[in-house]
């Protein structure tokens, strides 16, 4: 039957309207099973009879948007499943994500005299530290070559960089926050001081520099360290002699087997092995080092042994 709203000459309205009715029943009952025919055929076809006979393929855009539906579940569970990869505890030269590490270099004076040097890796894998004769300052990487201190050119040998704390979220905050720190040091051109040394000024060595920065204190005269920070020599000053054994985790360990596992866990360059070696031998055995005493201890000494850099401070509170 052929349906139409087109008026039939000579036909009453009623009857015109009941035709109609009838009409649209009966094209609605075909859609139904049409439609009905179409979902139970393989898609393929679906699409060519649909298209045949006029008909939205609404069965085959859902069955596509499923299709076409990400699996967020299975997303989710793939990554819970993937560990994050963590930021290594030892490095040996700058990179990425690293900013806020510490490195050390062996560094030479034009006299032959050789000391420990620290620095702080900043975003763009450049160094911020406090160098004698030149104070807080910014310069390039130096994995092995000169640098010139006003004047004087030091060799300066890369040994190992290390993360600035276990916590993740600790390094974050640091992370997020390093330029604010380190900037009021460098716009105000801080004067690199010796250990014992007397100045009139504020003045910060390269221990103490760093020690301001991973640990800033209330002032620039004393920074706030960890109370379990340790002091190797049993005296007023730490150095970087504690901040390595501070660093790799090896400051609160009871024992030397202890201690010796942690290294192994910690890999790292073989410079970092013999000097946290030499340090484990310093340590007293089942005590904690922040609170050995200085008969306990021995100094280091000897005219090929670089010299250690420090600071006096104040334990934080808590």
């Amino acid at each position: 039957m052929r349906c139409t709203r087109t008026a039939v000459r000579g036909v009453n309205m009623r009857t015109r309207w009941v035709n109609f009715h009838a009409c649209r029943q009966t094209k609605l009952t075909m859609s139904r099973r049409l439609l009905s025919l179409i979902l139970l055929l393989p898609l393929p076809l679906v699409a060519v009879t649909a298209h045949a006979m006029g008909v939205p393929l609404v069965a085959q855009s859902q069955a596509d948007a499923a299709r076409s539906t990400p699996k967020t579940g299975g997303a989710k569970a793939r990554a819970a499943a993937t560990p994050q990869v963590r930021a290594p505890m030892v490095v040996t030269g700058t990179g990425a994500g690293q900013s806020g590490y510490v490195h050390y270099w062996l560094i030479t004076a034009p006299n032959g005299d050789q000391e420990v040097q620290v620095g702080i890796e900043l975003p763009d894998q450049r160094i911020v530290w406090s160098f004698p004769g030149v104070g807080v300052t910014v310069a390039p990487f130096i994995a092995n070559g000169g640098y010139d201190a006003n004047g004087r050119p030091f060799t300066v040998q890369h040994q190992y960089g290390l993360r600035p704390y276990r916590n993740e979220a600790a390094v974050r905050r640091l992370q997020a926050g390093l330029q604010r720190r380190v900037q009021p040091w460098i716009d105000n051109a801080v004067p690199y001081c010796e250990l014992n040394g007397v100045s009139r000024e504020v003045c910060v060595s390269c221990f103490g520099f760093a020690a301001q920065i991973l640990y800033p204190g209330k002032t620039k005269m004393y920074a706030e360290f960890p109370r379990d920070f340790p002091r190797l020599s049993g005296e007023e000053y730490h150095t970087t002699e504690d901040l390595l054994l501070y660093l790799a985790g090896l400051h609160a360990l009871p024992n030397d087997t202890a201690r010796r596992q942690r290294m192994a866990k910690l890999g790292g360059p073989p410079a970092l092995h013999e000097e946290l070696t030499r340090l484990s031998a310093l340590a007293v055995n089942d005590r904690p080092t922040a609170v050995a005493s200085s008969g306990a201890t021995k100094r280091r000494s000897g005219a090929t042994t670089p010299a250690r850099s420090g600071t006096r401070t104040t334990a934080r509170p808590g």
